[in-house]
């Protein structure tokens, strides 16, 4: 690039696979990239530009005119189509929908009308369909004519009755091995799986998951076939819901895995933060009140941390399977309270009886009644903790709610508050009576 020669950067591109080109992209220099790009010619630059990240491909976007931009949403997939296009601003989508010819942009203007995280927003309209009344000869006709270059693979003819809904599908494989004058319907499975247009797209990806499908069609509320979802983009979408989860988990914006701004990550986290910045000064103000506690037993004070910590870690660890399971559809609320609450107990009985044992070796006025009291304190503080770790997501998942959201940075709060509060209530129990 530096020596100029054009012939030689078209060159390197054969050697790559789209993949490896947007990671290329994505580390170029910036002034480089928009180059890059145009060195490509427009069909691979549509494949390329489809896994370039969003913060670099809005980039690219910017610097490209809306001629060029239309040319490569015309290339791509009507669903990458109008990833395209909403990743413009307003006057700019405008102006590249208006470079389009009149089908394409009536295609991605109705793609567009669907909520981004809908069926009808990842989906792509491209698809083979034949009539109910069609022949296995005629299905694997159709395949031919298929526009592969747009629509990808070809998992699924699916077969629709005159009104275009959906009644069947068929796979390639089976077309072919299938006699040629064989009616489609014959051999095609009768009432395939489906989603709703207007299906989120996590519960897209539980059904693909589920019925272990390399595509799944879509369908409107009459039941007429409008497009389909690749696995390419569920396994997009799995990535995409995983790293949300993550991110809000530990109270992060989900944006921050790939963009770079400093303030907006500092907004983000301190509107979490805070939350857990209260629950600390109220751990402050429980250990406070205690002082007279603490200078008559000043020991309870070295073993409040561990006892603090381990019920943290049980929060930690019971809410981020709950959220996981909730994810992946697996959680059932009454066997996975008992399950979390039967293992907080069996974990606080171990570590109760290692903190009575560490307590007692440890010496001092009344070493068995010390451990005991700090041994009972961990027990209680740990299975008080699983339970919060499962009754919270659980709780907000059935208000309607993301579970990741208020998982970690809040049971975290509450278990150093409880445990706290139990430490010192036991203490009082077992030793002042």
């Amino acid at each position: 690039m530096r020596q100029g020669s054009d012939d030689d950067v078209r060159r390197f591109f054969q050697l790559l696979r789209p993949p490896e080109l947007a990671d290329l992209l994505e580390h170029v220099a910036e002034e480089d990239r928009v180059r890059v790009l145009r060195l490509m010619g427009v069909p691979l630059a549509s494949d390329v530009l489809r896994e370039v990240e969003e913060p670099e491909k809005e980039e690219i976007l910017e610097d490209l005119t809306p001629r060029e931009i239309a040319e490569i949403a015309a290339a791509s997939k009507s669903d990458d189509a109008a990833d395209l296009i909403a990743a413009l601003p307003p006057g700019k989508a405008e102006d590249t929908l208006g470079k389009l010819g009149r089908e394409d942009r009536r295609e991605i203007e109705n793609l567009l009308r669907y909520p981004e995280e809908s069926a009808g927003g990842i989906m792509q309209t491209e698809v083979v369909k034949v009539g109910s009344d069609a022949t296995v000869e005629a299905a694997v006709e159709a395949v031919r004519g298929a526009d592969q270059e747009r629509m990808g693979e070809i998992h699924e003819v699916y077969v629709v009755d005159p009104a275009g809904r959906l009644v069947g599908a068929v796979s390639p494989a089976d077309l072919l091995q299938a006699e040629p004058g064989t009616p489609v319907k014959d051999i095609a499975e009768a009432d395939p799986v489906s989603v709703p247009v207007t299906l989120d797209q996590e519960k897209i990806a539980e059904t693909v998951v589920e019925h272990d499908l390399a595509a799944v069609p879509v369908v409107d509320e009459r039941g007429v076939l409008v497009g389909q979802v690749l696995h390419d983009d569920v396994a997009d979408v799995i990535e995409e819901e995983a790293t949300e989860d993550i991110a809000r988990f530990v109270g992060a914006d989900p944006d921050e895995v790939h963009g770079e701004s400093i303030s907006r990550a500092v907004r983000s986290r301190a509107g979490w933060l805070l939350p857990a910045f209260a629950g600390g000064l109220l751990v402050t103000f429980v250990i406070g009140s205690a002082e007279a506690l603490l200078r008559e037993v000043p020991w309870l004070a070295a073993f409040l941390p561990v006892i603090l910590g381990m019920a943290g870690n049980v929060g930690t660890q019971t809410s981020a399977l709950t959220v996981r399971g909730l994810a992946l559809g697996r959680v059932r609320v009454g066997p996975a309270i008992r399950r979390q609450l039967v293992t907080g107990v069996l974990l606080g009985i171990i570590f109760g009886l290692l903190l009575f044992a560490f307590a007692a070796l440890r010496g001092g006025g009344h070493p068995a009644l010390a451990g005991l009291t700090v041994g009972v304190a961990i027990f209680i503080s740990m299975t008080v903790a699983a339970a919060m770790g499962v009754s919270v997501p659980l709780l907000v998942h059935r208000f309607g709610f993301d579970p990741a959201v208020a998982a970690s940075p809040f049971v975290q709060t509450a278990n150093d508050l409880t445990g706290a509060a139990i430490a010192i209530l036991v203490t009082r129990w077992l030793l002042l009576g």
